[in-house]
């Protein structure tokens, strides 16, 4: 956990706005920032609710990617909530002992990286304790919740994962042995109890020596305490590679956030130990191609659209991976001149089949990426949640926690799952994310936000593992480039090109597969295959839906808070004027 320095206040909260992706955890952000949190404050609180109330997609040990704006610096930071591979790993283990597979179960897990993230955020940039944040999050695990569509789907489409895994992981996801039903109270006793000790550890420490103190214990407690043994003793009884050096060992760093700049702003990631900054890439390579001029959702339009994500992907896949181990051209690839140089093979009349060659940008050698066969065992995508507010001073905070609960074994005594986003990780040694010992796997989950050259501020996520950038591109296009509100931006159908590898094992593609939602005509899918594109509609299925939540500053001085009907969510908008306006 990083000290704390600049600590900043929110003078007051007579306006904010809050984008997250459940209705309750909306709800206890805006409780936060009424008892004058600032935007940290109510982004952890709401982060740590969203581990309890979308557990099926988000874990308290898994990863927390977070962006903070702090207003009176005028500053963007990124705190790199991702977990490292423990030291004792080799990619040799699973090209010898897996056919250079990374399977299902403990063989991916990596340093739990999500609470030394929140604390990281609440010491440098924070104004209140761990235990105040943390408290609503304990009451919901211990008291329970009704179940919502999101984990009543989960529950049900990876029933067998569940059974797989563990008999813990199906006791606790699948209750009464069976899928939960919508509505059923849904309870974590476990993680209830896990939350709690932490509680204590930062009542007794602040209360003798302050804030800090008790930041520092609930660290101490998790990574080096009562809480990091049990997390051992787990792993060490299904056999795999963490150990108590690793844990207490880990330390979240905070960096500038990423920039480039997009549409006449800049627009602000991680780095590329996500996909965030392909994201830039893509609308970068939009804006050189001047898409506005052709009709909005037109087949032409589509098929743009199609081609800046491929030659955008294929960079990731190319270059992206931990900076900490590989020397990335990031500078180089986030420049509108290499844009505008990527965007001269779109060809307005043919697919690129069955993919664009990376761009040369270093003096290092890149292939373009094969399409990879079906394996025996199938895909699994991980999933994210969305945690986005201002507060009143203009402080911005904006996260994707994530992890699922059905790719690893859970902990049984502490009730959730240490992050799996080791299956985000290449064996391959050519790699730019081929594991290592110490590395970080490139995560797929990522925020953003966005900064017109007004001042105007757009930040947010959305989760669907690959697809949440896909969507997230469109979003930010239809809006800057096109005009569109928010909200209609938002709501807008969109289409997704598959042919890329997948961020998670199997890394699977499929050459020329694009979907269309179904809200798109027919006539679209025929324009599309005439273009060389293998169009089909349909519907991401599950949680692997992107629906992106969004909050925005206006120039006028009104706020934005911006749902995604695709999958629930919860906005929460307070403006003293009548001309703010909440979407959900």
């Amino acid at each position: 956990m990083a000290s704390q320095s600049g600590a900043q206040t929110a003078a007051t909260n007579d306006s904010y706005a809050v984008s997250v992706g459940h209705d309750i955890a909306a709800g206890i952000a805006a409780d936060v920032l009424e008892a004058g949190g600032n935007a940290v404050d109510a982004g952890v609180a709401a982060s740590i609710a969203l581990t309890v109330l979308h557990s099926e997609q988000v874990q308290f040990g898994g990863v927390a990617p977070i962006l903070v704006y702090i207003a009176g610096e005028n500053r963007y930071f990124s705190i790199e909530g991702a977990g490292r591979w423990p030291a004792s790993t080799t990619p040799d283990y699973f090209r010898e002992k897996h056919r250079g597979r990374i399977p299902q179960g403990i063989s991916r897990t990596v340093v739990p990286a999500a609470l030394d993230a929140w604390l990281t955020a609440l010491a440098r940039f924070g104004t209140m304790g761990f235990a105040d944040l943390a408290a609503p999050a304990q009451a919901l695990a211990a008291d329970g919740f009704p179940a919502h569509d999101d984990l009543v789907s989960c529950s049900t489409q990876f029933e067998r994962y569940y059974r797989r895994i563990s008999d813990d992981n199906a006791r606790i996801w699948l209750p009464n042995d069976a899928p939960v039903k919508p509505r059923q109270i849904f309870r974590l006793p476990d993680l209830a109890n896990t939350i709690g000790i932490l509680i204590d550890a930062d009542r007794k420490a602040s209360l003798k020596s302050g804030r800090a103190a008790g930041l520092q214990a609930v660290h101490d407690a998790f990574y080096k305490g009562e809480i990091a043994d049990a997390m051992i003793r787990h792993v060490q009884a299904c056999d795999g590679w963490l150990t108590h050096a690793d844990l207490a060992a880990h330390r979240t760093p905070v960096v500038e956030a990423t920039g480039a700049d997009v549409f006449g702003g800049r627009l602000y990631t991680p780095g590329s130990w996500t996909q965030g900054p392909a994201l830039s890439q893509a609308l970068q390579i939009l804006e050189a191609t001047d898409i506005s001029l052709h009709p909005r959702q037109s087949a032409e339009a589509c098929h743009v659209m199609i081609e800046a994500l491929k030659l955008a992907l294929v960079d990731r896949e190319a270059y992206y991976g931990d900076p900490d181990f590989i020397d990335v051209p990031m500078e180089a690839l986030l420049s509108p001149a290499y844009a505008a140089t990527r965007a001269t093979l779109i060809d307005s009349a043919a697919a690129i089949q069955p993919l664009p060659p990376a761009g040369d940008v270093a003096e290092r050698s890149t292939t373009t990426p094969s399409p990879a066969t079906a394996p025996e065992e199938e895909a699994v995508s991980l999933d994210t949640s969305v945690a986005a507010v201002i507060d009143g001073a203009g402080n911005i905070f904006a996260s994707t926690p994530s992890d699922p609960s059905f790719d690893g074994p859970v902990v049984p005594e502490l009730g959730f799952v240490i992050s799996t986003r080791g299956a985000q990780s290449y064996v391959d040694a050519e790699h730019p994310a081929c594991l290592e010992a110490g590395k970080r796997p490139r995560v797929s989950a990522y925020p953003m936000i966005f900064r017109d050259a007004n001042g105007r501020h757009i930040a947010g996520g959305g989760p669907g593992a690959d697809l949440q950038l896909q969507a997230m591109v469109q979003v930010l296009t239809y809006h800057l480039a096109y005009d569109l509100s928010l909200t209609d931006a938002t709501i807008a159908p969109r289409v997704f090109t598959h042919g890329v590898p997948a961020s998670t094992e199997p890394h699977l593609s499929f050459a020329g597969k694009v979907v269309i939602e179904d809200e798109l005509p027919e006539a679209m899918l025929t324009d599309l295959t005439a273009l060389g594109h293998k169009a089909s509609h349909g519907k991401a299925s599950g949680i692997a839906k992107p629906s992106i939540c969004l909050v925005a500053s206006n120039q006028d001085g009104t706020l934005e808070a911006v749902g995604d009907p695709r999958r629930a969510s919860g906005q929460r908008l307070k403006h003293g004027s009548s001309n703010g306006k909440a979407v959900g």
